[in-house]
């Protein structure tokens, strides 16, 4: 039987992969697919290695970093099983709408699998990860752009006439620099944890009240060791594994001059780095599309024609191509990890109901 909450979550994923798909035939619907083939055939083999590692980089760098949150929770891990995670998660983000949502679900549990981890340092761990994503963003989002500043300018008077546009990205730097700081002095002395709870017990049935009692200990331990985490001094907490969520920022930026470049733009990095900027932040912002499917495609195409590309249609093209091949490529390594991380559940399941079929065949 299907819910009323169910119809709904379907119907949401139904308009937002309607409206992704009516964005890329919008924006593509008169390019010259033999042109676009022929542009991703000239990128060859090694061209298509090389597009591959700035994400398993970015992934890798920031897994860095996390381990460094996680040592100041108190429990050292090993970077296997977190890149492990992070490419399982990174795979769900990346292809479901509202993809954030699930995968920030799934990492307690693969956490608590793959490294022994209680559920409150989890959920300690993925609250400074946020913390952390945001901070570090915003730094990129201001670096990048005062380094890339002239394309900016060149971008506003194409779209809107005037240099207004060139100074948004630096209002956008910081309102992630405010909510980062919010998060974590919410964090510090809010007892979030705690407030969650009280609310959470108003909800619900007697069993589902039953289970949060069960729990609560991990809501307070939670609220404990954010505490300890952000009260700590600003170089512990924020620089030093910031510098590597900022690294993995950076690859993004990275990825896009590549490929761009493997195209034959003539836009150097900055340029390139500069437009990445804002384009991430709007997929960060809209995450109902699985990985800024269309807004992404939109945005690269509008600014390769207002930065004066040769031809900016079909390299846009091209480009979104080879960026959502690179996407998949590493969304499947990740549900292929999520495949046999389900096989001992599915083995388990089978072991269960097969006395029960022996006694009904009997």
């Amino acid at each position: 039987m299907v819910t009323l909450e169910g119809r709904g979550l379907l119907a949401a994923r139904v308009v937002c992969g309607l409206s992704a798909l009516s964005l890329l035939v919008w924006t593509f619907h008169g390019v010259n697919f033999a042109k676009v083939r022929e542009s991703v055939a000239g990128v060859g083999a090694l061209g298509l290695l090389l597009i591959a590692v700035p994400q398993l980089l970015s992934l890798f760098v920031e897994c860095v970093g996390w381990g460094h949150v996680f040592e100041r929770l108190g429990q050292p891990v090993a970077m296997k099983p977190l890149l492990r995670v992070r490419l399982m998660t990174e795979a769900v983000a990346q292809t479901l709408p509202f993809g954030v949502i699930w995968s920030e679900s799934l990492k307690p549990l693969l956490l608590g699998r793959h490294t022994g981890m209680p559920t409150s340092r989890a959920v300690a761990g993925i609250v400074t990860r946020k913390y952390l994503l945001m901070s570090s963003q915003a730094v990129y989002v201001a670096l990048l752009s005062a380094c890339g500043f002239a394309t900016l300018l060149r971008l506003s008077f194409a779209f809107t006439g005037h240099a207004g546009f060139a100074y948004a990205a630096f209002g956008i730097s910081a309102l992630l620099c405010l909510l980062a700081f919010a998060v974590g002095g919410a964090f510090a002395r809010g007892r979030i944890g705690d407030r969650a709870l009280a609310l959470l017990s108003t909800l619900g049935s007697a069993r589902f009240q039953q289970r949060l009692r069960q729990h609560q200990a991990c809501f307070s331990d939670t609220d404990t060791l954010t505490e300890r985490y952000f009260t700590a001094s600003f170089a512990r907490h924020t620089l030093r594994p910031g510098l590597f969520f900022l690294c993995a920022w950076l690859c993004e930026s990275l990825e896009s001059y590549l490929i761009l470049h493997l195209l034959g733009s003539p836009l150097d990095f900055f340029a390139v780095a500069s437009v990445e900027v804002l384009l991430s932040f709007l997929k960060n912002v809209l995450f109902v599309l699985p990985a800024g499917i269309g807004i992404q495609d939109v945005g690269y195409v509008s600014c390769l024609s207002a930065l004066g590309v040769p031809d900016a249609l079909t390299v846009g093209a091209a480009f979104s191509a080879l960026k959502r091949g690179k996407e998949l490529f590493w969304a499947a390594t990740g549900y292929l990890l999520l495949a046999f991380e389900a096989r001992p559940a599915l083995a388990a399941a089978a072991t269960a109901t097969a006395p029960q079929n022996e006694v009904l065949t009997a």
